[in-house]
């Protein structure tokens, strides 16, 4: 095919019929047909890309689950040893009426300097939301997480979520939405102490169609606590680029900030995976 000439053979038969007509009718009606062959081509471009399907970065509302995964690892060997595992995925299924979105995160990790091995980091968290529509911007929401963090002092911690949310954006390359609501969380720490009780949130999260190959995704939530429960905020971030298929360059970044922790350990934990992902 000459690249210089505008291809029409991928448009529908009804479409090609069309732009056949139109380009016949030209040519027929006007003696200046070099100028006429240009326009007409000019004009069969600007249909087809009319009818040009488009990527989105909003959840495409047929019924189907989409999403990402995300694994990274490393392994080393010698004076110390060391391998560590880390991935990160996400998913969700949209409606016209609804969406249903979940996700997890996994970082492990262990060392071993002479002849002592520990644990370096023991992280999973995974959650959940279900959402109604009201209308075109509000929605309704309901949701729950769950997480251990033995390294970092939490022996586990369950969250439920209820409220309400408004879409601030959603066009075809970036859609972003805020939340609110209350909900009840239980933690347990790995010093013995607990902490339960009603919860606040509040929240927000976008997507962004970076360029025709690459999709980034930000999610960011506070839950404010009471008494022993203390207050928790977290941050998730993912980066894909289409390479080949379904097959992606990932990055993900996960923070993790908890104002109650046992002493001596770190309030904030940060998880970071760069490697291979699946987009589906």
């Amino acid at each position: 095919m000459n690249p210089g000439r505008p291809a029409i053979d991928g448009a529908p038969p009804v479409a090609r019929a069309g732009l056949a007509e139109r380009a016949r009718i030209i040519r027929k009606e006007s003696p200046l047909s070099p100028l006429n062959t240009a326009f007409a081509r000019a004009l069969a471009l600007a249909s087809l890309v009319s009818i040009a399907p488009r990527a989105h970065a909003a959840d495409a509302p047929d019924g189907l689950w989409h999403g990402d995964i995300a694994i990274g690892g490393a392994l080393a060997s010698g004076n110390t040893s060391s391998k560590t595992l880390t991935g990160a995925a996400d998913a969700t299924r949209a409606t016209a009426t609804d969406k249903t979105s979940v996700f997890g995160n996994v970082n492990y990790g262990r060392n071993r300097v002479d002849g002592v091995e520990t644990t370096a980091a023991d992280q999973v968290r995974a959650g959940g939301r279900y959402d109604y529509n009201l209308s075109d911007a509000g929605f309704v929401f309901g949701g729950g997480s769950g997480e251990t963090n033995k390294a970092a002092g939490l022996d586990s911690r369950f969250d439920l979520d209820s409220g309400l949310g408004y879409k601030v954006i959603a066009g075809a390359t970036t859609t972003f939405d805020l939340f609110a609501g209350l909900g009840w969380s239980s933690a347990r720490f790995v010093d013995g102490t607990t902490g339960k009780g009603p919860t606040g949130l509040v929240g927000e999260e976008s997507t962004h169609k970076l360029s025709d190959t690459t999709t980034f995704k930000q999610r960011a939530e506070f839950h404010a606590g009471v008494n022993a429960l203390g207050n928790l905020a977290t941050f998730d971030a993912s980066v894909a680029t289409a390479i080949a298929g379904g097959w992606t360059l990932a990055t993900a970044l996960s923070l993790r900030y908890a104002s109650k922790v046992p002493a001596g350990l770190k309030s904030t934990d940060t998880l970071l995976t760069v490697g291979f992902g699946y987009k589906f």
